[in-house]
């Protein structure tokens, strides 16, 4: 399904900050977090969802059966919820929604947001349905966040730290770190991804506070080969091998195996099928990214550069939350041409014109499209051209939905 009727779809992003209302809906339905498969749950700003999808290709790989929660979703509200490998069936969905519904709404009412209805549907899901192991990823930052309010967990796993939603996290560094290692359990272990200085001290003194022993990702698994694109996908990769490993000792040959077989769209995604695609020359190449944040632009803006002998292309959308200048600004050097687009049936998208200006203002060749339609044509296709769309994961999953039809 697109998206479930409750809790109302109109408040999908929503954000309330605080765990009461989780705590509470939770008891009326006789506390499914407290019975759910062992747990790694995972914070961070970049790399969350890539790192869980190697982590579960590992884990998968070794014959274990796993349960997984992410979001947003792309395409389908399905996605968010994965059981036993697979995205959970909309009978089974409607059947957990209107048990929390049904419990949310007795007297008096708890009035939870999206995100927390959701997630104690999710636990309820996960809570009926036997697996070796939950991957649990936070929704935003961690401390105060709807996943995290379990009393311990296989392991933490926090991956890059950057600027993202600092009205919510605070405007240092310092202060979101904090919020996202609020997810560091009393005596269990912590696994980190590549941190900044300032970062990396609060996580410690976190996990300090909570006997939590940390672990660095192993460098050997640098040089493993990787089914997903991108030089930060080595680190993610490296990073979800670690805590396979030490966490349930699965062997290199297996994780080998498992680091080639990975998945996980939108995050430099090579489209080869669909609509778009066929539309283009033959030797020309189409990615998709979702990243919105100026690391995930400084990853696009790497992957452009090994790209040096081919015309490169962008099409471009971004909420009106994100830094959209500075994503460009970082991007620009790599890029010689731009399409702007508002991203369809979104209301908190930029304008076309409006990203078109800032573009023009960092001298940015760039012109204006309607839609994707009109942005493919748009675009000058070399034979050997490379076209990536990028900046928001919502105009991801409006091209995968649109590409497939």
């Amino acid at each position: 399904m697109k998206f479930p009727s409750w809790p109302n779809p109109s408040g999908y992003r929503d954000i309330e900050l605080g765990l009461s209302r989780v705590y509470q809906l939770l008891e009326r339905l006789e506390n499914p977090h407290l019975n759910l498969p062992p747990t790694i749950h995972i914070a961070g700003t970049n790399g969350k969802g890539s790192t869980q999808a190697f982590l579960r290709a590992i884990c998968e790989e070794a014959g274990m059966k796993i349960h997984s929660y992410t979001s947003p979703h792309l395409v389908n509200f399905n996605e968010r919820i994965v059981l036993l490998g697979q995205e959970i069936s909309d009978d089974f969905l409607n059947e957990i929604l209107d048990e929390c519904k049904n419990a949310a709404q007795k007297n008096p009412q708890i009035p939870v947001t999206f995100f927390e209805g959701i997630t104690v549907a999710a636990f309820l899901a996960f809570s009926r349905v036997k697996s070796d192991v939950l991957l649990l990823e936070v929704g935003m930052g961690g401390r105060l966040d709807a996943t995290n309010v379990l009393p311990e967990v296989l392991a933490s796993i926090i991956t890059p730290i950057d600027f993202d939603h600092q009205d919510f996290l605070g405007e240092t560094l310092e202060k979101i770190a904090f919020e996202k290692a609020g997810i560091i359990k009393k005596n269990c272990p912590t696994f980190l991804g590549k941190q900044k200085v300032e970062a990396l001290r609060s996580i410690e003194n976190q996990a300090r506070w909570m006997n939590s022993e940390i672990f660095n990702f192993d460098e050997k698994f640098l040089k493993f080969e990787k089914s997903l694109e991108g030089n930060y996908q080595h680190e993610n990769a490296a990073l979800a091998a670690t805590v396979a490993q030490k966490i349930f000792k699965i062997s290199d040959e297996q994780i080998k195996n498992a680091l080639k077989k990975a998945k996980w769209n939108a995050r430099l995604q090579k489209i080869t099928s669909g609509k778009f695609f066929e539309t283009l020359p033959k030797n020309c190449e189409l990615y998709l990214d979702g990243s919105h944040n100026p690391q995930g632009a400084a990853t696009v803006r790497d992957f452009l550069h090994s790209k040096k002998q081919q015309k490169k292309s962008v099409i471009f959308s971004m909420l009106k939350d994100k830094d959209c200048a500075e994503f460009l600004k970082i991007i620009a050097p790599e890029i010689d041409e731009l399409v702007a687009i508002a991203i369809p049936d979104e209301p908190k998208s930029r304008s076309a014109q409006e990203i078109f200006e800032i573009a023009k203002n960092l001298k940015i060749k760039s012109q204006i499209a309607k839609n994707f339609d009109e942005a493919f044509t748009k675009i000058n296709h070399d034979e050997d051209a490379l076209i990536v769309v990028c900046g928001s994961l919502y105009l991801a999953g409006n091209f995968l939905e649109k590409n497939s039809k």
